[in-house]
Order: C-alpha cells, then structure tokens, then sequence
C-alpha cells in the first residue's frame, strides 16, 4: 500500500510517499510558512519524480497538530480534498507522535515543539522493536504513555516518572529551551537536531500502519488540533 504523508504543522513542511519497500521519496519546502504555495506543486513533483500517477496514492496521511493554525488547516484541507477526489482513506496523525517516530532507537520519547508564549507541546512515548510484516523490514512501533500537554520547559520533569528506561529528547522546542530542558532533565539524550522537526515521512509510515490495520478518519469530521488558540504567523519576506 502506498500513502502519501503530507506535513504542515510547522514552518519546514513537507510531503513523502511510503509503500511496503519503505520511504519512496519525499520534498521538503524550500520557503518556510508558504505552504500554500508549495504544497500541491509539491506533490505533483514528488510522484513525477517516482514515476508515478496520482492513482498510485492508495491513502493519505496528514499532520493534525498540534501546531501553527494556517498550516495545519492547509495540510488537512489539500488531504480532505485528495482523499476525496481519488477515492482513498485518509488518517490524521498527532505531530508529537510524527516527531517521536525519529528517535530510531528502544527508549523513552518526550517529543518537545515550540508553543511560543514560553511554553512546549509535550507527549510521552515509548518506543519498542515491532515485528516485520511479511517482505517488509523491522521497524519501531509507539506506545503513548502521555496525551498532548502544554507547559513551560521548567515543568517537563513532572511529566516524566522515575524509570530505567533512557529518555530521549528531540523536536524543535530545543532550539529555543536547550539549556533550560537540560536543567530540568540532566539525564536524558538529547538526539541530534536533524530529527528535531516533524517530517512527512513518519507521518505517512504511521498512517500507512493505521490504514493496515483497517483504521480510518471521518474525511468530514477530520480536524486540527491546535494545542492553543490560534496566534498570528506572519510568514518571511
């Protein structure tokens, strides 16, 4: 089954397509919070570029948040509008999990973006081996051991309980939160900044998964989640 993964919860979005060999290709916008503009040519190059028709897409995924407000109705709105033209499922993915999939190692994960407003979208996963499926390889399934929360940096400790397991760290709340993250979780692994934003890829493995499993959004009742009241992005000149 092949799955489109469209991402446009944060500033870097992207498009990627998935299928049983894995991650077929993907395209990252070149200009930050313009996703209006990028997003369908996007995806128009991604499957010209695999040779592909738009009949090969057999399931959409998209980011649903929490994140910037225009983004996330532009994601949703372009995978509501593809599902429903092609005639193929949809599935929403919470960002946090999108981010948490690139830990690519057995662990905790506290996936961390920016809320603005001296504030962090945190979740709690664990990461596990999952089992392959038949031609397919290994990978890492996710078990949510934390909902969506939103606090200052300064709290994340009391969302972690004492455990042996390590506790990795990534998403982009650590650009601006470093050291004050690091303070308040001396023990944890901070992973390397190329996983720290939300990428189209995991967004589609993660709902290709879903879809195999016969799970599905209500394309009309698909929604965002925006972690807060929407704020006012005002995109780069």
């Amino acid at each position: 089954m092949r799955v489109l993964g469209i991402e446009t919860a944060t500033p870097a979005g992207s498009v990627a397509l998935v299928g049983p060999e894995g991650l077929l290709g993907e395209v990252t916008a070149q200009v930050p919070m313009r996703h209006l503009e990028w997003l369908l040519p996007a995806i128009d190059r991604l499957l010209a570029d695999l040779g592909l028709g738009r009949d090969a897409v057999e399931g959409v995924g998209v980011s649903r948040g929490p994140g910037g407000f225009t983004g996330l109705r532009i994601g949703i709105a372009t995978a509501q509008a593809w599902a429903r033209s092609a005639g193929c499922p949809v599935v929403g993915v919470p960002t946090l999990e999108a981010l948490a999939a690139a830990a690519g190692a057995p662990g905790r994960v506290l996936a961390l973006l920016d809320a603005r407003r001296g504030e962090v979208a945190a979740a709690l996963f664990r990461a596990e081996a999952a089992p392959p499926r038949p031609g397919e390889a290994a990978g890492l399934s996710l078990v949510r051991l934390l909902d969506d929360t939103l606090l200052p940096p300064e709290d994340l400790s009391t969302l972690v309980p004492p455990d042996a397991a390590p506790l990795l760290l990534l998403g982009d709340a650590l650009v601006r939160y470093r050291e004050i993250i690091s303070r308040t979780l001396p023990s944890a692994v901070v992973l390397p900044p190329v996983t720290w934003t939300p990428r189209a890829a995991w967004v589609a493995a993660l709902a290709r998964e879903r879809l195999l499993r016969g799970e599905r959004d209500d394309l009309y009742r698909l929604h965002p989640v925006y972690g807060r009241r929407p704020y006012v992005e005002t995109p780069p000149s």
